[in-house]
């Protein structure tokens, strides 16, 4: 079974690998990104909450949630990044790479773990939403 969950694990950076590379600049608005960042940003507090106060199903399912409109967020950034986002787009692979642990981790029951592992994304996701929010005026 472990072997299935590499697999996956590298279909799913292989995924993400592909969308940033081959979604084409100017597709989006930057709008756009940014209302997906905070969307991503809610689903991933409520996946905490859940965690929290309810089982491992439900967490599971929360966190799939929060995956799906994480996937927005790549692809809605690769219609929009700079030619130079290197940086970032080390981020989007970290965080995806993160989500699928803590998916692992829930399988395992480690509640602990996947609190961790939910804490340290939430960090990221809010400092990408805190960096893309337009200039308050």
């Amino acid at each position: 079974m472990p072997i299935v969950r590499l697999f996956r694990l590298f279909c799913a950076v292989l995924l993400a690998v592909l969308v940033l590379q081959r979604v084409p600049a100017g597709a989006g608005e930057p709008d756009d990104f940014q209302t997906a960042v905070e969307d991503a940003s809610a689903r991933c507090r409520l996946a905490l909450r859940i965690l929290e106060t309810e089982g491992q199903r439900e967490t599971a399912a929360a966190v799939h949630s929060f995956r799906q409109s994480w996937q927005r967020v790549v692809e809605r950034y690769g219609a929009i990044r700079p030619a130079a986002a290197t940086d970032d787009t080390a981020m989007f692979l970290d965080v995806d790479m993160r989500i699928v642990g803590v998916l692992l981790v829930i399988d395992l029951g480690n509640r602990d773990a996947a609190r961790t592992g939910l804490e340290a994304i939430e960090s990221k996701v809010t400092e990408l939403s805190a960096r893309s929010s337009p200039p308050e005026r």
